[in-house]
């Protein structure tokens, strides 16, 4: 099957995204199906929500995927769907405040038609997990949380599923940033660079998706919560013929203000989901109406999760996340049912994300695909996020509670700050070695002051932090020596292990880099 591609870039709610279709890494598809009814059944009572499952769907020139769009895990199968009902919107009710305490009402109803697309492990590996992404259109459709949980998702043989809950994913519109398209830059990987059509899915291919439609953002909500009972249900061969033990919400960026909104206010209603994974959202929610910038009175004052959940929700932040996208105006305790963890050293988006489109090293310099002239944010996010989501799944079946997270020190500033030893590090924080014994210096802080807000606009290589090299004599006077450097490292290593905030595989491939990191000494 022939490859197609965009490479753009996604900025302010996800990171560097882009659009591409499949290739002969994916299912094998034998043809199309008739629709299926579905009823829900999930783990916990829900009420009935009714869509109609078509696929898996063959016509066209094949899925366009949503990027990151990293290799299948070996065994994997990919499927598309097409999800379809009437849509429900909701309207806000009382006063929305900080505590998260938020009751929304049914408004105006309206036909839908979207798509999902499926990943799943062979039979006998399945966890019995599906994980379903709420898919970041800040720009076009992106998957930012399979980027950065790809290699625990399918070690652990969890399903994932990609949802275009928003219009922007299916029939086009006005995005939050404009897309730009580095052609020389995305040649590296060897395709096609079409740019994206303005049109989305149904824009861009007509022949596949000229039925969809998509009523606004409005409706995503209801969207989101048709598809995860559909799901749940395990049936229209969405699961391949499995049935799960347990159905999860994850969302990075723009997609976990949804999420915020989602769990405080609809999911008191429609209790679909089993748990929810809020990546890197900012202070508040989104509005009801689906449109940011509209009715933001709790965006922009804050909002926290509320504390009378009857699920696990765990929020991942990254440096950027408390400073330049407000975080620490939502900042709350922990709770038997809510777990937080900062994450020392770390920025919105870094050089994993264009990592996990180009491919090769952990390199500072990538954040010239972006225009980005100063060296970018090379440190530990995704190894955190997979700890930290290894944790969630484990909790939302039932199991032990992630282990709590030290918050990063923050000043009592306008704006606020964060706390830094004399090297630039944050004090505090969920940590790492890459942190704690390093040969450069990771922030979350942009190279130069900006506003996101500004009339200026977003700037683009703000949410990607900074890389800050460390010469070889202040290697030599932090670390000794080389071998000095490597103890050191091995030691924090284990202890990150240990303590439950890096996983046995990712420290074994930390342990690679610094190895090969010897050289600097010399």
């Amino acid at each position: 099957m022939p490859i197609r591609s965009s490479l753009i870039i996604v900025l302010a709610a996800a990171a560097l995204l882009a659009t591409s279709c499949s290739d002969d890494t994916g299912a094998d598809i034998d043809g199309e199906s008739a629709p299926t009814t579905v009823t829900p059944a999930t783990t916990s009572s829900v009420p009935a929500v009714v869509a109609a499952v078509t696929g898996p769907i063959v016509t066209g020139d094949g899925p366009i995927l949503p990027q990151p769009a990293t290799p299948l895990p070996e065994g994997y199968v990919e499927e598309e769907y097409f999800i379809g009902g009437t849509a429900t919107s909701y309207e806000t009710v009382g006063e929305w405040g900080l505590d998260g305490q938020w009751e929304a009402s049914p408004g105006e109803t309206a036909d839908y038609e979207t798509r999902v697309i499926v990943r799943r492990p062979p039979a006998e590996r399945f966890s019995g997990t599906v994980v379903v992404e709420w898919l970041n259109v800040t720009a076009v459709e992106a998957s930012p949380d399979w980027g950065y949980l790809v290699e625990e998702i399918g070690i652990s043989g969890h399903t994932y599923v990609a949802v275009s809950a928003q219009a922007l994913g299916v029939i086009g519109g006005e995005s939050l940033i404009p897309v730009e398209v580095d052609a020389e830059a995305a040649a590296t990987t060897g395709e096609d660079v079409p740019v994206p059509a303005a049109g989305g899915l149904v824009g861009a291919d007509p022949a596949r998706y000229g039925t969809l439609a998509h009523p606004g953002d409005a409706y995503a909500f209801d969207i989101y919560t048709q598809v995860g009972a559909a799901v749940a249900a395990g049936e229209g061969g969405l699961l391949g013929g499995e049935s799960p033990s347990q159905v999860l919400a994850i969302g990075e960026s723009q997609s976990a203000g949804f999420l915020t909104t989602y769990v405080n206010a609809i999911h008191p209603r429609t209790p679909v989901y089993d748990g929810f994974f809020v990546h890197s959202r900012g202070a508040g929610g989104a509005p009801l109406g689906g449109r940011f910038g509209d009715d933001t009175s709790f965006v922009d004052e804050g909002a926290r999760i509320r504390t009378d959940l009857d699920v696990p929700v765990f929020m991942l932040e990254a440096e950027t996340d408390l400073t330049l996208l407000g975080y620490t105006l939502a900042r709350q305790d922990d709770t038997d049912l809510i777990r937080t963890w900062e994450a020392a050293g770390t920025a919105h988006a870094d050089a994993h994300v264009i990592r996990s489109i180009l491919g090769g090293p952990r390199d500072a310099s990538s954040g010239s695909f972006l225009g980005c002239a100063n060296p970018i944010n090379t440190g530990p996010h995704h190894e955190i996020a997979q700890a930290a989501f290894r944790h969630f799944v484990g909790w939302a079946a039932g199991g032990a509670a992630p282990p709590a997270g030290a918050r990063i020190e923050t000043t009592d500033t306008e704006p606020v700050a964060i706390v830094r030893d004399e090297l630039g590090r944050a004090l505090g924080g969920v940590r790492n070695p890459l942190v704690d014994v390093p040969v450069v210096i990771t922030t979350g802080e942009p190279w130069a002051a900006t506003d996101l807000g500004g009339e200026s606009g977003i700037d683009v290589c703000a949410l990607f932090g900074q890389t800050i090299a460390i010469e070889r004599a202040g290697l030599l006077d932090l670390h000794g020596s080389a071998e000095g450097y490597l103890a050191a490292f091995d030691e924090s290593a284990a202890a990150a292990v240990a303590a439950g905030f890096l996983l046995d595989h990712d420290a074994d491939q930390l342990r690679e880099e610094a190895r090969a990191n010897t050289g600097l000494f010399e």
